[in-house]
């Protein structure tokens, strides 16, 4: 239970910072409504899924296989939430904003949003290299396969859900989410987070 709700602590740090699903969700909802940015946070749900159980697959025959690979693929694991972390600094610098203006395209249909969150996300080979990065800190050589069935399926819950907030809010308040300050304050709490986290992973014992 200790290394599931670290798990669980690093990913929701980690999912809090804006990415290519964000912007689909937010994008999707401006234009057709929030019922459909949900829609599209489902289908980047079942991506991430799709991503994780492979992931996970691919790691546990490394694992079993290599004790250096194990250690490796930790450091590269806290290396990468370190340049996230980096990254969401460097946004929060430069004034990215959080959210598009409205436009694109003006579709309501169900299986269209719902695609294009799943194309989003299968289609970010970010999203592969995020759970490479996640899972050997917390599965062991030889760890059964509860831990990581529960990884997969909460990781999925929990960015549905975050995205579905995003899509509630934007179909809301989509001035606010336009504001360069509300983007700024976000980018700089997050990225310091995931920084100190990807350092402590990285320091701590292996």
């Amino acid at each position: 239970m200790e290394s599931f709700a670290s798990f669980l602590a690093v990913a929701a740090a980690a999912m809090l910072i804006p990415g290519p699903d964000t912007f689909v969700v937010l994008r999707t909802s401006l234009t057709d409504g929030a019922r459909a940015g949900m829609l599209a946070a489902a289908g980047s749900a079942v991506g991430n899924l799709v991503w994780g159980a492979g992931t996970v697959l691919g790691i546990a025959a490394v694992l079993a296989a290599s004790a250096t690979a194990f250690a490796t693929l930790k450091f590269v694991g806290a290396a990468y939430l370190i340049v996230l972390g980096v990254r969401a600094l460097a946004a929060a610098r430069r004034g990215d904003l959080l959210a598009m203006a409205g436009g694109g395209s003006t579709s309501g249909e169900r299986a269209r949003a719902f695609r294009r969150g799943l194309a989003s996300d299968l289609l970010n080979v970010k999203v592969g290299l995020f759970w490479t990065a996640l899972v050997p800190q917390f599965v062991a050589p030889g760890s059964g396969p509860a831990l990581p069935v529960a990884m997969v399926a909460s990781m999925a819950l929990m960015a549905f859900a975050w995205l579905s907030g995003y899509a509630y809010l934007a179909a809301r308040m989509s001035r606010t989410l336009r504001r360069r300050r509300s983007a700024v304050t976000l980018n700089t709490g997050l990225g310091a987070m995931l920084v100190a986290l990807g350092t402590r992973l990285a320091l701590g014992p292996h």
